[in-house]
């Protein structure tokens, strides 16, 4: 599933009970629109928010949009009607939060498979320190893992720490989430949220930090934060000219029966190259997008 989401780097959160606020989010430019059934609705407006979710298909052509609904916890008692109504709904994508396990992508998909047909992709929300050990267990448990997304505030919690301004006990989780996702052949994970929603600088500075790790994508809680993230994830012009010379050269050595060749001072081989390549085709498939 990887190569079909390469694109998608921003993943919009907005209340399951405000239908308002869908509407309008729907509208915005996020890549994705996660309705959240789960931390965003209290615990007596579950159904409501349920239905709001057939109201939403009914007005607005979500077939043009890219949706997703963060359903309840396996753990909890809500997540099977959650799930009836996204498939009633004929919404594709769903995220599960507090994900630990295996076994709970097992359970998820049992009870979807034998309900209403398995059509949908699954995106786990890794938030605990188990969660993050068994990220590679989780990210090849089931074909239709989209790919894994990152909870900061509750792994946060878990392993007893305070989010500091560097976010350098997110470090090991995040770098986790990469690897494992490599590993199982899917697309990079999806950052945490960035929850001081007016602080720029602070969201430019974790946007860097996390996308030099890896990190492709990012959870937004505002709006304002689409443009700006968009921006920070594009190739800068040199990046992509660069890229776009050493495949150039390294194709033209090929031709030539060579498979290493100096630019600039530097060895360019085959990993080189490839990095190249997918640089530009990640942009040539932005840009599509746009």
């Amino acid at each position: 599933m990887g190569g079909a989401f390469l694109a998608l780097q921003s993943y919009l959160f907005v209340p399951g009970a405000k239908e308002q606020v869908i509407k309008k989010a729907i509208t915005s430019d996020a890549d994705i629109v996660i309705i959240d059934l789960e931390d965003a609705v209290a615990e007596d407006e579950k159904e409501n928010a349920r239905q709001l979710l057939l109201t939403i298909n009914k007005e607005v052509n979500i077939q043009q949009r890219e949706l997703c609904v963060r359903i309840n916890g396996i753990d909890s008692e809500h997540w099977k009607p959650d799930l009836e109504a996204v498939y009633k709904a004929n919404i594709n994508s769903v995220m599960l939060p507090k994900c630990e396990s295996k076994e709970d992508i097992e359970q998820l998909t049992r009870f979807a498979e034998e309900k209403c047909t398995l059509n949908f992709s699954i995106i786990p929300l890794i938030e605990s320190a188990k969660g993050v050990l068994n990220a590679y267990e989780i990210a090849k448990s089931h074909h239709s893992i989209q790919r894994l997304a990152f909870g900061s505030v509750d792994y946060s919690l878990d392993i007893g720490v305070e989010l500091s301004k560097e976010e350098t006990e997110l470090l090991f989780a995040r770098s986790m989430l990469i690897n494992s996702s490599a590993a199982a052949g899917i697309e990079s994970p999806i950052d945490c949220p960035y929850i001081d929603f007016n602080n720029e600088e602070g969201f430019i500075e974790t946007v860097i930090n996390a996308k030099k790790l890896g990190m492709k994508a990012k959870l937004l809680i505002h709006p304002k934060q689409i443009e700006l993230l968009h921006k920070l994830y594009q190739h800068s012009e040199e990046e992509i000219n660069q890229s776009k010379t050493i495949v150039q050269l390294f194709e033209e050595a090929l031709l030539n029966g060579k498979a290493a060749i100096s630019y600039e001072g530097k060895m360019i081989d085959y990993p080189v190259y490839k990095q190249a390549k997918r640089i530009l085709s990640r942009q040539n498939k932005i840009g599509n997008n746009n």
